[in-house]
């Protein structure tokens, strides 16, 4: 490596205003002839230019060490919280100078400016004594960076994690300020030891950044020197997707450690691989090694001892760098049957990215509490586990795991252990490291409550003359105890239906024979030997299934009605046959790719129509086949929280009929969100002399005295509302209520729905008329849920979810809005887009001086 010199510059301002003198770090530090330890500058600010010797990541992100020479007083302490710096970065820093117990120092930081990066800094090569406590030259190396070599430990336990060494010339302390993964009582002698120098606690002592940073005596080099990399190379791997390569990338190494996975038991192609890892555990301990000849090795099995001598190289997937080990001689078994490493528990969250992820490649972890949140049917991985903090996906790399059936969503497991793949995935989706068990043993589910999935019934859609046989599956480490059906007719007292099952797994239970035209509402209640019972819904006071019986057609208001908080429809999933008149005709299609028909003037009676290939016209009568859905993953924005039909075969029975009559309401009976606007989801609705009263960002405000409701603007022609201003009156409006992108809002479908200008009002109605923030909708939701707030003028709001415990979970909003009503969406997610945990939290909104909050409950 080359040394570095400092060109010291005179840097002028932008403008050219002023000028600023860049002070040499040595007229800072250097204090030769002065009589003082302490700057000649001190309590003066001052600008200087340099490099980053120790970045600040390394020291809990509090301070950073720069250095602008390859010289005696070249190096100086920045004490900078939140700096997040990278070694090797080029910084103009304006800041104070100060003292601190004998440390002279920058505090106070005014500027600091990024003007390069990947610089390097060679160590200034000393001896022990000469920087020792009290040494000649102590403090002129003190923050610079240096290196000792051929050193004796003469102290391996020197209190508070320091230790001595000396290369004859004297002793100087070895701090534990950083993470470096060395332990000095294993060792008696130290080949080189690179850090700055600092002074603290009436010592000068040297301070390692890493790993890297020490190498030891002997034979065999330790695995976190060759697997551990700087924070902020880890931060650069989300753009480069090379940084985390080791840095002892194509270099021969001789290393000793015990087997933690055995050869012949996880996929390798033809070849053969084992992971072998640091008998104290912990991060960076661990290394795969791989071979395309299946015969190179000799059988290993769990706690063999082993020495290899190889090359450290880089697996390429993808994004995905993963620091391997190939031998260039065989393999030497020295002891077998030995105890293995520690397994450290950490969070599924910390699998996911690589600042948190890479320091545990390849080493054997556990995580507990896990929910399964997706089952990866057809994919090279099993599921997706969620403890809470960020979902990761379980790999079936192990041969032992061949035909172990994915637990069904939902499921939990106590505990989870494996080793850490990072291959193919991405960083994007936090895909790129896998959690890999190698034995059925190491998934442990948890004994929880029961968890039930898979609810279903038959027949979905009843006659008078069916029983209906509910089923459910339950998974437990327990025993279940009770399972029943709790179900009411009509709105009357709630019946008991014990279900049965003959493998504890899958429960069944019927429904007796109900009359023609009964409302049907039920639940499922499963309870297990230890008194631990789960719902399904699980939360029974905002949802529940339900079924209207008919022998014969069913109308569409059988299809839409639902009596619950979440209005989803109950025969939400099922294949249905209704007839309506269409009234959203091709044009609304074109729009919004959706069809809607209506069978009668009442609130209830419209729906929509998806996967159409027949060109339909209003007027026409059509016999429609098909599911019905709440969420088309094809239009989840657009369509969200809208009852539809997927369609799979459609009649036109006639032609030319008129469209059933709009239902005449108020602005007011219409709002914008709420469970009150279900009832009208696909109606014809009309609103009469109702003025303009706000111009939003993609819709209109209308109000007549009562409150206001929207206006979608999506049709082309509606830019004939462009000529119109806040107060202009409207005789009349109609079109089809639609949910849609948050909000629920009228949808024009042509010039005729719009009635002419009757004037402008003499009081203008301006909406809205105050600051609100309302209830999130679903709540409870999963996973995730639209939150709702109006301004009456311009204000910066901000919107911010906690948790219960008052911690920032994630900023919805941080910016200025107009007046207006307004929709954002939060999608159970953290600020650094790991999937929070199950439960109860806090939304508050600021606009101004007003503040509200409401309660969100996450139920997953």
């Amino acid at each position: 490596m080359r040394k570095v010199a400092i060109v010291l510059t005179m840097i002028c301002l932008v403008g050219g205003l002023m000028a600023q003198t860049i002070t040499p770090i040595a007229n800072v530090q250097d204090t030769t002839g002065s009589g003082s330890d302490a700057s000649v500058l001190e309590g003066q600010i001052v600008t200087i230019e340099g490099i980053i010797t120790a970045e600040s990541w390394a020291f809990g992100n509090s301070y950073y060490f720069v250095q602008d020479d390859f010289a005696l007083w070249s190096g100086i302490k920045v004490y900078d919280s939140g700096r997040g710096n990278a070694y090797g970065d080029s910084v103009r820093i304006t800041a104070t100078v100060a003292e601190y117990y004998g440390v002279t120092e920058l505090t106070t930081v005014t500027e600091y400016v990024k003007l390069d990066s990947g610089k390097v800094v060679e160590p200034m090569l000393v001896t022990t004594g000469e920087i020792g406590t009290d040494g000649a030259n102590a403090e002129a190396y003190e923050c610079c960076l240096v290196k000792i070599v051929d050193v004796n430990i003469t102290n391996n336990d020197a209190g508070f994690g320091q230790w001595l060494v000396s290369d004859g010339s004297g002793d100087v302390m070895v701090d534990d300020a950083a993470d470096y993964y060395f332990n000095p009582t294993e060792y008696t002698e130290v080949t080189s030891i690179t850090g700055v120098l600092e002074y603290s606690y009436n010592d000068h002592k040297i301070l390692p950044r890493l790993a890297y940073d020490i190498v030891e005596a002997g034979d065999f080099t330790r695995f976190q020197a060759v697997q551990q990399v700087r924070y902020s190379d880890l931060i650069k791997t989300f753009d480069d997707a090379e940084s985390d390569v080791s840095y002892f990338d194509g270099d021969t190494v001789t290393m000793t450690g015990i087997v933690t996975m055995p050869t012949g038991l996880s996929y390798a192609g033809a070849g053969i691989k084992f992971i072998f890892a640091d008998p104290k555990g912990g991060p960076w301990s661990a290394l795969l090694s791989y071979n395309e000849d299946s015969t190179a090795y000799p059988t290993l099995l769990e706690g063999d001892v082993i020495e290899m001598t190889g090359y450290i190289g880089e697996y390429t997937t993808a994004v995905a760098n993963m620091t391997e080990f190939w031998i260039t001689s065989p393999i030497q078994i020295t002891n077998i049957g030995q105890p293995l490493p520690p397994v450290d528990t950490i969070a599924t969250g910390d699998l996911r990215l690589p600042v948190t992820a890479e320091q545990w490649g390849n080493v054997m972890v556990a995580v507990k509490d896990a929910i399964v949140t997706d089952v990866l049917d057809g994919g090279y991985e099993m599921f997706k586990i969620d403890d809470g903090s960020g979902g990761v996906h379980v790999d079936d790399d192990s041969d032992s795991l061949y035909g172990y059936i994915d637990p069904p969503l939902g499921s939990m497991f106590e505990s989870v252990k494996g080793w850490i793949y990072h291959h193919y995935g991405a960083y994007a989706d936090s895909t790129a490291y896998k959690l890999c068990p190698l034995y059925v043993e190491d998934l442990v589910l948890g004994a929880g409550p029961p968890m039930l999935t898979n609810v279903g019934r038959n027949p979905g859609v009843p006659k008078s003359t069916d029983a209906v046989t509910v089923e459910v599956e339950v998974t437990t480490n327990d025993v279940v105890s009770a399972a029943t059906i709790q179900y009411s007719v009509d709105g009357g007292a709630y019946q008991e239906v014990v279900m049965s099952s003959t493998d504890q797994v899958v429960f069944t239970g019927d429904i007796p024979v109900q009359a023609e035209g009964s409302w049907v509402e039920y639940f499922l209640k499963v309870t297990d030997s230890q008194d631990q019972s789960s719902l399904m819904p699980a939360d029974t006071s905002v949802k529940k299934y339900g079924y209207v019986v008919r022998d014969g057609a069913h109308s569409i208001a059988d299809i839409q009605y639902s009596p619950w908080g979440i209005a989803d429809s109950p025969f939400n999933g099922y294949e249905v046959s209704v007839t309506g008149i269409v009234t959203g005709d091709t044009a609304m299609l074109g729009n919004y790719g959706a069809y809607a028909i209506q069978d009668e003037a009442a609130p209830w009676s419209g729906i929509f129509l998806f996967d159409v290939s027949e060109t339909l016209v209003r007027g026409d009568e059509v016999q429609v086949w098909g599911t019905v859905e709440e969420q088309n993953p094809d239009w989840t924005f657009k369509w969200g929280n809208n009852t539809m039909i997927l369609v799979d075969s459609i009649e036109v029975l006639s032609q030319g009929n008129v469209e059933p009559t709009p239902l005449m309401l108020t602005t007011g009976e219409l709002p914008s969100t709420g469970i009150e606007s279900e009832p009208y989801e696909g109606v014809l609705v009309k609103v009469s002399n109702a003025q303009v009263s706000a111009i939003n960002s993609y819709d209109w405000s209308l109000d007549d005295g009562s409150g206001p409701c929207l206006l979608d603007d999506d049709a082309s022609f509606l830019t004939w509302f462009d000529t119109l201003s806040i107060g202009t009156v409207l005789d009349g409006i109609t079109g089809i209520y639609t949910y849609s992108f948050g909000t629920y809002k009228i949808e024009v479908r042509d010039m005729a729905d719009v009635g002419p200008v009757v004037g402008i009002a003499d009081e203008i109605i301006t909406t809205p008329l105050q600051y609100k923030l309302s209830q999130n909708f679903p709540n409870p939701f999963n996973p995730e849920t639209r939150i709702y707030f109006e301004i009456p003028k311009n204000e910066h709001v901000q919107i911010i979810v906690y948790n219960l415990l008052g911690y920032k979970v994630r900023t919805i909003t941080n910016q200025p809005y107009t007046p207006g009503h307004y929709v954002l969406n939060w999608d159970g997610r953290n600020q650094a887009g790991q999937q929070v945990a199950s439960g109860a939290y806090i939304l508050r909104m600021k606009a101004g001086n007003y503040i509200d909050y409401k309660k969100m409950m996450l139920i997953r």
